[in-house]
C-alpha cells in the first residue's frame, strides 16, 4: 500500500520490481519507489530519503542501467516530469524539455519541424534528463553542441538552479 508523503502527495510504494523499468528487463526490487511528476515532488523524494538515511537512486527511462537480482535497498526515484515548450530567439528556435520526456520523441518532435541540431540523435533510447550526464552523440553530432542550459536539482541547498 503505497504512502503519501509532503506537502505535494507524493506516493511511495515499497517492494517495487524494478525489470520492468528498465530495458534489460532485468533486477530485482526497490526497498522504495516514487515516481516525481513536479519539481515540488522530486524535493519531497529527496527530503524522504535523506530523513531515513536511505540510497537515492535516480531511474530515468531505464537505459545504460542494470539493476542487480536482489534489487536496490533504498528509493528510487523515477523523474517523470514531461512538457515540451518551444519559443523563437531571433532567428534560433529554443526547446524546452522536461527530464521525463523521452529523448527520441523529442528528437521526432524537433525533426518533423525540420529544425536542425539534433537529428543525427534520433533512435537513442532514454529520457531526456539523462541526454546531458550522457553526453549523447552520434555520427559527428554530440547533444553538448546545442544544449543551451540545464535546470537541476542541487541537494545540498535542496532547490533547482
Amino acid at each position: 500500500m503505497p504512502m503519501d508523503y509532503g506537502e505535494q502527495r507524493l506516493k511511495i510504494h515499497e517492494n517495487v520490481p524494478l525489470a520492468p523499468l528498465t530495458t534489460l528487463k532485468v533486477g530485482g526490487p526497490a526497498r522504495f519507489f516514487a515516481r516525481a511528476e513536479s519539481e515540488e515532488q522530486i524535493g519531497a523524494a529527496v527530503a524522504f530519503a535523506e530523513e531515513r538515511g536511505l540510497a537515492l537512486f535516480v531511474l530515468g527511462g531505464g537505459s545504460n542501467v542494470v539493476i542487480a537480482d536482489e534489487g536496490f535497498d533504498g528509493l528510487v526515484l523515477q523523474v517523470a516530469l514531461r512538457g515540451i515548450c518551444v519559443r523563437a530567439e531571433g532567428e534560433r528556435i529554443v526547446l524546452t524539455a522536461q527530464a521525463g520526456e523521452e529523448w527520441d520523441d523529442l528528437v521526432r518532435f524537433s525533426v518533423e519541424r525540420e529544425w536542425a541540431g539534433i537529428e543525427c540523435l534520433s533512435g537513442i533510447p532514454g529520457s531526456v534528463g539523462a541526454v546531458p550526464v550522457q553526453n549523447v552523440g552520434a555520427y559527428g553530432q554530440e547533444v553538448a553542441e546545442t544544449i543551451v542550459s540545464v535546470r537541476c536539482f542541487d541537494r545540498r541547498e535542496r532547490k533547482f538552479c
